[in-house]
């Protein structure tokens, strides 16, 4: 089953902070996103040099640097295991994040292509490698799936402003070295088996969710539906996990709503977490309402 480009809700992306690349040497566009604790913007950065001096504008820019600093370190600290992507014996991927974040690039390009996202991860994933390409697998230790977005930040000199812009390129490529990689280079096996059950269960559940999602989002969601396919796509990955492979929903939600954190912006996560919350209510209310009926039509026993 492909997905088509329709206008319900996939067509061309306006998005350019998302990208998926299908090959492993390709270079993929710098998307605009900053460290969780240092609360920089993830998609519309502006940055503002002063000329005059501002002491709360100089205070803030002190505080993000001294922000930036403590961040690297705690990367860095063998004690910051919240910051650390969970790594496997064989130095690769092993937590179910990392798989929902690569179910969501695989449904993300294949709502782009108009392809089916379970041929297109298995393309990907069975793609020699070019001559000559090497993966640094310590981009991995590095790499941050909680790394979050947040308001715009405002500098006073242009030293602090290019501080800000050289963390943000040195995070940027870190993220398009590993989201460009062969996925056998970064995923172990037993999370690639995860992020293709997750896929089919997405294929599944597609035509289905497409009439639910319809009536549960926002009115200017349906209006704008090229512009929100990353959101619409992790409705897709949430409903499916949540009614095919079983997880729990409350694990599922937070999930959701961590991924909208990461790659949308303005008020997707909150939108999402109110979908997938009234999705939940919805199907316990039909499961309910079938339970009491089934209990009717049982006989009494005399």
């Amino acid at each position: 089953m492909a997905v088509e480009a329709t206008s319900s809700l996939l067509s061309c992306s306006s998005k350019t902070h998302f990208l998926f690349n299908l090959r492993a040497s390709s270079s993929p566009s710098s998307w605009k996103k900053f460290t969780q604790l240092a609360n920089f913007a993830a998609k519309n950065r502006h940055v503002c040099r002063n000329e005059r001096p501002n002491v709360s504008c100089s205070a803030a820019a002190f505080a993000v640097q001294e922000t930036l600093e403590k961040t690297r370190e705690s990367i860095m600290a063998s004690g910051a295991k919240e910051m650390m992507p969970k790594i496997d014996k064989s130095g690769r991927f092993c937590s179910p994040r990392a798989a929902r974040e690569h179910a969501l690039l695989v449904v993300y390009a294949a709502c782009l292509e108009g392809s089916d996202p379970i041929r297109l991860f298995e393309k990907r994933l069975n793609s020699r490698r070019e001559p000559g390409y090497e993966f640094d697998k310590s981009s991995l230790l590095e790499y941050n799936h909680m790394s979050f977005g947040g308001p715009p930040v405002t500098t006073e000199t242009v030293e602090e402003a290019d501080e800000l812009l050289r963390s943000d390129e040195e995070e940027s490529a870190i993220e398009a070295e590993v989201l460009s990689a062969p996925p056998k280079l970064v995923y172990s096996k037993l999370l690639l088996r995860f992020t293709r059950k997750l896929l089919v269960a997405i294929v599944d559940k597609w035509d289905a969710h497409v009439h639910i999602i319809d009536k549960v989002v926002p009115p200017i969601w349906k209006d704008q539906p090229a512009g929100r396919i990353l959101e619409l796509s992790i409705l897709h990955l949430a409903m499916s996990e949540i009614t095919v492979v079983g997880t729990r929903h409350q694990i599922v939600i937070n999930e959701a709503v961590d991924l909208a954190k990461r790659f949308c912006d303005g008020a997707a996560p909150r939108v999402i977490n109110g979908c997938l919350r009234t999705f939940v209510r919805n199907l316990e209310g039909t499961a309910n309402t079938e339970a009491s009926k089934a209990s009717k039509e049982v006989p009494s026993e005399v």
